[in-house]
């Protein structure tokens, strides 16, 4: 039986650009996903075009990533991690809706050099259950890191209506950023502002109401 060749880092394909690759083999793998992501679409980004454009062999891929939804994942975990350093910590002094407007603008002041890579990665899960499903998951740990880097408490029924609120804002907001090529994002930003205050006005009539229905009836009934 003819022996198994030791797999070989492929050859190096033309890549946009003459930067160096990063040292970090983890770093290059999720900037290679990026790249091949944005130029050629996500349903034609395979492990072994990520690996090509790394410089690294299939098995050296494998041994960081399981998959290309794991590589999304780390990808996304990344985001959290440059948004929290980017958006310090919150100032108690602040309204809720400034502190949000913050966290969500910093987040995506981060995405911004990855704007290409993220469109192409968020249509194409469309089409692909797995990456749809890495997505929701990551999606909703990092909801989680944007309310706690907005000093806003998450936990119990309370929490996750906070969540599924900012949610279907994140959403709302991302959706106009992907077509938003302005240097300043003045078109986001003015979104994600109107999106908060009727945040903030809808939760200001629920909390009246809930008041009034709480005030004991000045005609009790008589026994």
């Amino acid at each position: 039986m003819a022996a198994l060749r030791k797999s070989r880092k492929p050859a190096a394909s033309p890549r946009k650009g003459a930067a160096a690759l990063p040292r970090d083999p983890r770093t290059r793998a999720i900037a290679a996903l990026l790249r091949v992501a944005h130029n050629v679409g996500w349903q034609r980004t395979t492990l072994d075009a990520i690996a090509t454009d790394a410089e690294l062999g299939l098995d050296e891929l494998q041994a960081m990533f399981a998959s290309r939804a794991a590589m999304v994942a780390g990808f996304m975990a990344d985001i959290d991690h440059e948004m929290l350093a980017r958006a310090g910590t919150s100032d108690s002094n602040d309204s809720v809706r400034d502190r949000l407007f913050g966290v969500v603008m910093a987040r995506l002041d981060v995405l911004k050099a990855h704007r290409g890579a993220v469109v192409a990665i968020l249509r194409g899960a469309m089409l692909d259950p797995v990456t749809a499903v890495t997505l929701a998951c990551a999606s909703r740990r990092s909801l989680s890191w944007m309310l706690a880097a907005a000093g806003i408490g998450h936990a119990g029924i309370d929490g996750e209506v906070k969540m599924q609120g900012l949610s279907a804002l994140y959403a709302s907001v991302l959706w106009v950023w992907s077509r938003d090529e302005s240097e300043d994002m003045a078109a986001t930003m003015a979104h994600l502002d109107r999106q908060l205050r009727r945040a903030e006005s809808l939760v200001q009539v629920l909390q009246r109401s809930v008041k009034v229905r709480g005030k004991p009836s000045r005609n009790p009934a008589r026994a």
